[in-house]
């Protein structure tokens, strides 16, 4: 008996050890399906605050877990599953995948988020593993081609942003890019600045029933752009370096040295075309290609690291670090950007009050390469050297008549490169602070603060060489070379402060979901330029200093989500904003949105269907407004002080003219009504898409226009131009076509078209044609586009080209289109538009045991390019009959054989080409190491070619400009991509 109590007494005395008992696991998560590892699994101890998530190969580890808790496992997409823990060192969990994977997705919408089966309203969720491969220096590269509707145009010099549309834009002059909201905090100076590295996903809200709710700001769409959060659990690390050669893709057509000089020297053509002699006794001897002159290859070198998980008292952290240097193709231009994150989850009072803390930083040296260079390579003499040694310019060639510089002849395109040094600095500061508390009496309702700051300065330094031939034209006295020095600076902010409250629960069968509140927001900018310090006449007073005035925009905004059943959704949206831009007059605008959708698969003739396995119909309507213009505050009487030289004496006394501004009380809301019908489907459980068809109408249209003399104190200035239409059809579909455990392959397909159209303007009735717009080079003042009515934005105004017999357009002559037997301005007319018909995207991800290949495409069907080298260069007077003895003769003129700079060739529809391509944007290969470097590593490495293929008709350096109009673009570089990554 003494014995038994013994043993009792020594077992209860190690019950509490072996309950206290707390251990390591490791372990890693796959897909039952198919092996593959699954990152990103939440793994988490039941009942308490310890988790964590797997990394890229699937691996996690756990500490410090007692005998007998529960772990679970949850992944969207898949089945949770749960574990006990009895004292494994290391386990493989298996999930399994559920159809409803689609429908668990998150989408962030407005003040708030949505699952995207419970989603009323046009918009898309793209995460990390639909993004674009490969090295991409900005945000906008991982979104390119993925979302059917969204065109972004990618700009050549290193670091350049791009121009985002979705669905066309709603605007003329008026900005027409979308409304980006980063953590909840609109931004206002792009995303150059933005480390790629830290985005985790981003939502786009494409109608206005999703949009309505941002009221003036939404016109455009919407991208909310969520970073990469800290975690509970183990801390884990990335690393990563990319190695990218950037190469010339394609260089500008232009005739060799060989060619010039055979053609020059012909007799023949010295006598058909009346060429000075004299002129062509200057050619030189050198065989000088100017573009491999300008051009070179370059290496960019790309380093990031983050951390994750639990610090600080195990609150949940996320800090990264980036630093991508580009120098670029073109001589003398270079980026370098500098980046840092802290983001911070801590949460509190068991979790009812959550913080959100984001703080970025980031820096950017930057060299601006003078890009006028690329025109002068296409132009400049082949047959003259680089260099010469009696030289004057620093040893660098150009024209002189004797001792005398040419001034206004072709630059040496090297020297106008080397002796220019601009650089520029921008220090960004941009991050928010977010508290959500759930109330302890009603944790239904939610009360949410958003306080965010955007600040970014600017500051540039400008020197000419006192040795360019250019310093003449800038130093005052073309007898005294001063070259140029400029520098100045400038302050942007956007402060921004969001209150609001959420309300959601479920009463049986309904779901209610409302949210309220009032946002506020201030931006300003201030800039300063000190003119050309190097001349002895500029004085630096405080009218080199501009205070713009300070933009204010408060809004009040609700917004109600109301289910039944989860079959039918409804949505409504309103916003109220008020904005010092418009007089009080028009100051108020009020913007009301909503959407309805039927889940026609919850209903019992669908329920269990395996072919239709998902099915929603939705409907949407909405108005947004838009008030960003080129000219703000009109309303406010202004002046203008007269600058040095200017000035009156009367007496003793200096009087400084002032003249008055453009002035309006009139200019109003531009507002724009969206109608937006969709069906989202999926078939067999496994093809997945959606349709979208939508109509845009903006009314007021915002533009920078003309006004009738003596209407106003300035012949141009912002106005409510007409009316503008936009119809479009979108598709998107989504399919894994094998799915297995060592082979899968993904595809992801989307599709747009589109019709844009003025259907009014303020010119109707007068019988004016419409507003020209787009210049060109050539000529003085000229341009090549038009907004008129019935036609769509920026068509190109031009004359009918005849042709010849030999399919050759005649030289001046054209259509007589109005039969009045005179070739004027009556004659010209609207011919095709910059803007694609259709675009495409195609995504294909493909997977075999531990390799991965992906390529991206992209189509545009549709568009037309204005080749401005070829009207601006093609034709033999730009060769021998110019201020420069000689320049190079563009190919065009062996096309055509226009000879003449006038006959109004500018205006030939010849020049406006068929610019619709097909890309292979990235082709990407990478093998992944599991387990390389110890247990729960994984090591990558990727090679892959950017801006790999361009199939198109058109003969110009690139399909894809902007603008339509082709005039010596920066281009882009085609990218041979090494890089290796790390996760531990």
């Amino acid at each position: 008996m003494k014995t038994m109590l013994k043993k009792m007494l020594f077992f209860m005395l190690m019950l509490p050890l072996g309950v206290l008992a707390q251990n390591t696991l490791k372990g890693k998560v796959v897909n039952s399906s198919n092996g593959q590892p699954l990152a990103s699994v939440t793994v988490s101890v039941k009942g308490t605050a310890t988790a964590t998530q797997t990394d890229d190969s699937g691996s996690f580890v756990l500490k410090n877990i007692k005998n007998g808790a529960t772990l679970n496992f949850a992944f969207i997409g898949f089945k949770a599953e749960s574990l006990v823990y009895s004292g494994q060192k290391e386990v493989t969990v298996q999930l399994t995948e559920e159809n409803k994977a689609i429908e668990e997705v998150v989408v962030q919408v407005g003040y708030g988020a949505v699952k995207k089966k419970d989603a009323t309203g046009a918009v898309d969720v793209v995460t990390a593993k639909d993004f674009n491969r490969g090295f991409n220096s900005n945000v906008e590269g991982l979104l390119n081609g993925r979302v059917a509707g969204v065109v972004i145009t990618q700009g050549g010099r290193p670091g350049d942003g791009a121009a985002i549309r979705i669905r066309g834009g709603a605007s003329l002059n008026a900005s027409n890019d979308p409304l980006i909201v980063l953590d909840g905090v609109p931004i206002i100076n792009g995303l150059n600045t933005i480390n790629p590295n830290d985005i985790e996903s981003f939502s786009i809200l494409k109608d206005a029933s999703a949009t309505a709710i941002y009221g003036n700001q939404g016109s455009n769409g919407v991208i909310l752009i969520t970073t990469k959060k800290g975690a509970r659990g183990d801390v884990k690390v990335n690393m990563s370096t990319t190695f990218t050669v950037n190469t010339l893709a394609k260089k500008v057509n232009t005739t060799s040295a060989a060619d010039f000089r055979a053609f020059m020297v012909n007799p023949a053509n010295i006598s058909a075309y009346g060429i000075d002699p004299t002129r062509v006794a200057r050619m030189g001897n050198a065989n000088t290609d100017w573009q491999d002159q300008i051009f070179s290859n370059s290496v960019t070198v790309d380093n990031n690291m983050s951390i994750r998980g639990a610090m600080f008292k195990s609150v949940p952290t996320s800090f990264s670090f980036g630093n991508s240097n580009i120098p670029g193709i073109l001589n003398t231009s270079s980026f370098n950007r500098t980046t840092s994150a802290l983001r911070m989850t801590p949460s509190f009072f068991k979790d009812h009050l959550k913080v959100a803390v984001n703080a970025n930083y980031s820096l950017i040296k930057e060299r601006f390469a003078d890009e006028g260079a690329i025109s002068d390579a296409i132009n400049f003499d082949p047959t003259q050297p680089v260099y010469s040694a009696n030289s004057p310019f620093g040893g660098y060639n150009e024209w002189m008549n004797g001792t005398s510089p040419i001034l206004l002849a072709t630059d040496n395109p090297v020297a106008k490169l080397n002796q220019r040094s601009n650089y520029g600095w921008t220090n960004r500061y941009f991050g928010n602070i977010q508290l959500d508390y759930k109330f302890h009496f009603l944790p239904e309702l939610k009360a949410t603060v958003v306080a965010g700051l955007d600040r970014s300065n600017f500051n540039y330094d400008n020197k000419l060489s006192n040795q360019s031939i250019n310093g003449y034209l800038v130093g005052g006295n073309p007898l005294n070379n001063n070259g140029s020095y400029g520098f100045g600076w400038s302050r942007s902010s956007r402060k921004v402060l969001d209150v609001y409250l959420n309300y959601a629960k479920v009463f049986g069968d309904i779901s209610v979901d409302v949210t309220a509140g009032h946002s506020y927001q201030e931006t300003g900018n201030r800039l300063f330029n000190s003119g050309n310090v190097a001349d002895p006449n500029n004085t630096i007073t405080s009218l080199n200093t501009r205070l713009n005035p300070t933009s204010k925009l408060e809004s009040y905004f609700g917004r109600a989500n109301l289910g039944y059943k989860e079959k039918y959704l409804l949505t409504l949206n309103v916003r109220n904003d008020m904005t010092n831009n418009f007089s009080k007059a028009n100051r108020s605008a009020f913007f009301p949105g909503m959407a309805a959708a039927w889940v026609a698969s919850k209903e019992d003739f669908l329920a269990g269907n395996k072919t239709l396995t998902n099915l929603k119909v939705r409907f949407g309507w909405g108005v947004t407004g838009q008030q960003d213009m080129p000219t703000n505050f009109s309303y406010i009487p202004q002046y203008s002080t007269a600058s040095n030289g200017s000035f009156y004496t009367f007496g003793n006394t200096i009087i400084s003219p002032v003249s008055p501004q453009f002035y309006s009380e009139t200019i109003k809301w531009e507002e724009t009504t969206t109608t937006n019908v969709g069906v989202d489907y999926e078939l067999f459980g496994k093809v997945r898409g959606t349709v979208d068809v939508y109509k845009k109408h903006t009314k007021d249209l915002l533009a920078y226009v003309a006004y009738p003399d003596g209407a106003n104190l300035s012949n141009y200035g912002p106005r409510n131009f007409g009316d503008l239409e936009i119809k479009g059809v979108e598709l998107s579909l989504n399919t894994d076509l094998i799915k297995s455990k060592d082979l899968n392959w993904n595809v992801n397909f989307n599709a747009n078209y589109q019709d844009r159209k003025i259907t009014a303007t303020a010119i109707d009735g007068t019988g004016a044609a419409g507003f020209t717009t787009g210049g060109i080079a050539g000529g003085v003042g000229n341009t090549i586009q038009i907004h008129s009515t019935g036609y769509a934005p920026n068509s190109f105004w031009v004359y009918e080209q005849v042709y010849g017999t030999n399919g050759k357009p005649l030289e001046g002559v054209y259509v007589d289109r109005n039969g009045d037997g005179n070739i004027d301005t009556k004659d010209m007319y609207q011919y095709k538009k910059p803007y694609a018909d259709f675009t495409f995207g195609l995504l294909s991800n493909l997977s075999y045991k531990h390799w991965d290949f992906s390529m991206s495409w992209r189509a545009s069907l549709g568009n037309y390019m204005y080749d401005n080298i070829g009207s601006s260069k093609g034709y033999l007077a730009n060769s021998t009959s110019q201020i420069t003895p000689l320049n190079n003769i563009n190919p065009s003129f062996f096309e055509t054989g226009f000879v003449s700079e006038g006959n109004n060739r500018y205006f030939s529809d010849y020049y406006v080409k068929n610019a619709s391509f097909i890309k292979l944007d990235n082709i990407s290969l990478a093998y992944n190491f599991p387990d390389a470097l110890g247990k729960a590593t994984n090591l990558k490495f990727n090679f892959g070619v950017q801006n790999a293929l361009v199939l198109t008709k058109y003969k110009g350096i690139d399909p894809e400009i902007f603008s339509g109009i082709d005039n010596t673009i920066y281009p882009r570089a085609r990218m041979f991509v090494l890089g290796c990554n790390v996760n531990f």
